[in-house]
């Protein structure tokens, strides 16, 4: 039942980050910021062992398919991740959490075309088009006021 909430504690974490980083930013640079959010994600890394004992598991390296998706997979965050921290330095970070919004939509579309996932219900592709018409909205009043 608690895992429920995990997803909510994820947004809560995602909107602090957001409001510390455009003022981080102000202070110092996108290399040092990603240079110590990769130092505490190590420091997660150390956690997990600690606490939990998990280890370190390679079992996917011996089909190159689970390769190529699991380094997909981690390095897509990391990319999205820097794209938003140059995002919320050059702009604001409210514009940025809501432009950044519109993952849900890419992430049904992600699913269709790289496995075939077809759970689309007209709701949910009703809502994906809504989040992705705001999200445009966002970028043109944005781009609007920096012409």
């Amino acid at each position: 039942m608690i895992f429920a909430f995990f997803p909510l504690i994820a947004a809560m974490s995602y909107g602090i980050a957001f409001a510390f980083s455009e003022h981080a930013l102000k202070m110092t640079n996108v290399m040092t910021y990603m240079f110590l959010s990769s130092c505490v994600g190590l420091m997660s890394i150390f956690g997990l062992y600690f606490l939990k004992g998990e280890r370190i598991e390679a079992s996917f390296i011996s089909d190159p398919r689970s390769i190529l998706i699991v380094m997909i997979a981690v390095a897509a965050p990391s990319l999205g991740w820097l794209f938003t921290l140059f995002a919320v330095k050059n702009t604001n970070a409210s514009y940025a959490a809501f432009a950044e919004i519109s993952y849900p939509l890419f992430t049904v579309l992600a699913l269709f075309i790289f496995f075939g996932y077809r759970m689309m219900a007209w709701q949910t592709l009703l809502g994906g088009v809504l989040i992705m018409i705001g999200s445009c909205i966002m970028v043109w009043g944005q781009l609007r006021l920096r012409a």
